[in-house]
């Protein structure tokens, strides 16, 4: 969730089509607001927020958000390659350079990632490029909570973080030009994707938003615990297209006693360690039932509690 200058729409945002700017784009593409553009297709539901000397650019944006729909496509049609442990794929010459680029961030991670851990960071990154390309200084995309930003001079982008994904937001991130944070990702055991930990949420900060989505996918794993209080099954009984058919992933956890969710954020945060230590990540927030923990580069931003009036 962005919240300050470029917080995101409300659902009760005025609409308006992109009939009411110059150009026309696609059906799926709609004009919230000049400085939010949605796609809603298939899987997808991103926005686009860009800017360009200050003022908001819907033009730019919308025609960033045309690029979505192609890479939906070109995604669709690797689902073979990206379904497959990135540990196992020896030769990636031939390959389109979008499945290459979510491969070869999920070998730096781990070889037992599948590209599918970095679809979703990897097309808003590839959004965000295009608006830059266009003319834009400041952008924002969110592809389902998986953020790409891009700032320049002295703006910032305020990034909200919760504890839980049906919870409020509880912590603020800030995030300026000069400390090279081009993606916030989250993931956990009751989102989207399946989880073998036992984590709530673990959102990523790094670089790109290709490896902050992966990043956060494997810590949000690692983040576990063995106990009789957390339910686990074959990923295929609950979705039987999944990339990960064997794998036992989380359904239930039950609750935990402090000690073991400490245990659980301190496995989380020794892999969340490995990932700055390495350079890959610029940092984590974890929250397993409400107890946090976070880790990041030093001098970078640092999640800060929020102080409601």
């Amino acid at each position: 969730m962005i919240i300050g200058p470029a917080e995101v729409s409300s659902p009760n945002a005025e609409r308006r089509t992109p009939n009411d700017f110059p150009l026309l784009f696609p059906n799926p593409i709609e004009v919230l607001r000049p400085d939010l553009i949605l796609v809603d297709y298939g899987p997808m539901t991103l926005t686009v927020s860009a800017w360009a000397e200050g003022e908001p650019r819907p033009v730019m944006a919308a025609r960033a958000a045309v690029l979505a729909l192609e890479i939906l496509d070109r995604l669709a049609v690797g689902q073979p390659l990206l379904k497959t442990p990135a540990g196992k794929i020896k030769k990636l010459e031939g390959c389109p350079p979008l499945l290459q680029k979510a491969i070869r961030i999920c070998r730096k991670i781990s070889s037992e990632l599948t590209g599918t851990a970095a679809v979703a960071g990897l097309a808003a990154d590839e959004v965000l490029n295009e608006a830059l390309r266009l003319g834009a200084d400041r952008v924002v995309v969110n592809n389902g909570g998986d953020i790409a930003l891009f700032t320049s001079g002295r703006q910032r982008i305020r990034v909200g973080l919760k504890t839980h994904p049906d919870g409020e937001v509880t912590h603020c991130l800030e995030v300026f030009s000069r400390e090279r944070i081009g993606g916030v990702a989250t993931s956990g055991w009751t989102g989207r994707s399946f989880s073998t930990g036992v984590a709530d949420v673990v959102t990523v900060w790094a670089g790109d938003c290709t490896t902050a989505d992966a990043a956060a996918t494997w810590i949000a794993g690692r983040t576990d615990l063995n106990s009789g209080k957390v339910s686990r099954s074959p990923a295929r009984e609950l979705d039987p297209e999944t990339d990960i058919p064997v794998l036992e992933v989380t359904r239930e956890v039950g609750r935990l006693a402090l000690k073991e969710k400490n245990e659980a954020l301190e496995a989380g945060l020794a892999e969340a360690g490995r990932l700055v230590a390495e350079g890959i990540i610029r940092g984590a927030f974890l929250a397993v039932q409400g107890e946090t923990r976070w880790i990041g580069v030093r001098g970078g931003p640092e999640p800060k509690p929020l102080v409601r009036k």
